[in-house]
């Protein structure tokens, strides 16, 4: 099993809650910007935090090998 750690540069987040609507690991915290739930992911959890990284249109997000 494979773990990945998840990023985020909060500052630059734009808040159009795209990865909330991909993933279940990321809400929209108070401030209205994006957080997540999980920095360290499972391979089962991978593919949907990827598609909230590939489609956030900040380009701040980021899912890598832990």
């Amino acid at each position: 099993m494979m773990a990945y750690r998840v990023r985020i540069e909060r500052d630059k987040c734009m808040g159009d809650a795209i990865c909330t609507a991909l993933c279940s690991n990321w809400y929209m915290d108070t401030d209205g910007k994006a957080r997540f739930r999980q920095e360290t992911i499972s391979d089962s959890d991978y593919e949907s935090n990827h598609e909230a990284e590939i489609s956030c249109p900040a380009g701040i997000i980021e899912v890598r090998k832990a």
